[in-house]
Formats: structure tokens, C-alpha cells, sequence
């Protein structure tokens, strides 16, 4: 009877070293992709927050047949927006204080997406500070002032820098627009440029 050594199943060493090199060449190009991803999407769904609150915002004007204030406030890296029945806005950094609605409930809402440093939201005519206030309407469902048009510009957290703004015209109607000193463009916004 003849004895057969049995073959050793699995790997060599060589195998095992091709297959680690692959891998790390396929993680190298994926992930600036992915993280060019996560950027684009986070800048895209502040945006679509802003959007959102803006046109709640003038629904409960109609609604409640009241004036409704919408604030944006900056303060250093943090934002938040709030709506409030008083013409001089509310502190939305403070939980409660708007009457209408507020916007986030905490910072990490925003995922990661910043107002530009050097920029400051546009709302309002006479606007000074890092905050911006316009009131809407509620017979018409326009800004109470013709000169309240403006926005706010977000930009994306990393590198990349992806930026929209809100703009909201004189019909108080939200939209978002790729800002002229956008340093990246997002391919769906290319075309959007915002209004003056």
C-alpha cells in the first residue's frame, strides 16, 4: 500500500502578498472618492434643510395669518435658523426660544457644513451683523420688504470647499444656487448661478 502525502491546502505567501498589494491599490483610489462623496452629499442635504425650513417657514405664515420672522444666525463655526411671530426674530442657538420652529436640534444636524468663515448670511437689507432676518407675509406669502432678498451661503466639510447657497427672492420663495466664488463645483448646480 503506497501512502500519498496529503497537498496542504491554502495560501502562499506570495499569493497572500498580491492579493494585501491589491487591496491597498484599490483603497488608495476609492477613498478620496468616497470621501469627495460624503462632502458632496453632506453640503447637498444642509442645503435641502435650509430649503425645507424656508418653505415651512412661510407655510405657517399662511396658516397661522401672521407675520412669521425667519432668522439665520451665525456664531463663529455654528448655525441654525429659527421662525419666530416677533419682527425681530429669535435666538435660535437657544432651545425654545422660537415660537414657530428652530433648526437643529444640536450642531451635529448639519454634518459638518459650515457658513464660510469670511461670509456672513445676506438676509435682510440692513443686515450688519452675522445674522440675517427677513419677515414673510402672511396675505401674500412675500417678504414684507422687497429688499430682504439674500441667503446664505454653506460650505462642505474638508478639503474639497463645495459650496450652495439659499436664496430666497422677493416672492419668498427658497432656492438653492451655486455662489460665483464657489472654489468646486457640484455637477447638478453648475448651471445655477444665483441671482444678484
Amino acid at each position: 500500500m503506497q501512502w500519498h502525502k496529503p497537498m496542504a491546502k491554502g495560501f502562499t505567501l506570495i499569493e497572500l502578498m498580491v492579493a494585501l498589494a491589491v487591496l491597498a491599490i484599490l483603497a488608495v483610489v476609492a477613498i478620496p472618492s468616497f470621501i469627495d462623496f460624503r462632502e458632496r452629499a453632506a453640503v447637498r442635504g444642509a442645503g435641502d434643510q435650509l430649503v425645507s425650513f424656508w418653505a415651512n417657514a412661510r407655510l405657517e405664515a399662511l396658516k397661522r395669518d401672521r407675520l412669521v420672522s425667519v432668522s439665520i444666525k451665525k456664531s463663529g463655526a455654528t448655525m441654525c435658523m429659527g421662525a419666530s411671530t416677533t419682527s425681530t426674530g429669535c435666538d435660535c442657538f437657544t432651545a425654545g426660544a422660537c415660537d414657530v420652529d428652530q433648526y437643529p436640534a444640536t450642531q451635529a444636524d448639519w454634518r459638518g457644513v459650515t457658513i464660510p468663515t469670511a461670509l456672513k448670511p445676506t438676509l435682510g437689507a440692513t443686515d450688519t451683523d452675522d445674522d440675517g432676518l427677513a419677515i414673510i407675509d402672511p396675505k401674500r406669502g412675500y417678504l414684507a420688504t422687497a429688499t430682504d432678498v439674500g441667503g446664505v451661503t454653506i460650505q462642505s466639510p474638508g478639503s474639497n470647499a463645495y459650496r450652495l447657497q439659499l436664496y430666497v427672492d422677493r416672492w419668498a420663495r427658497p432656492y438653492l444656487c451655486m455662489p460665483t466664488d464657489s472654489p468646486r463645483i457640484l455637477p447638478d448646480y453648475g448651471t445655477r448661478t444665483c441671482a444678484p
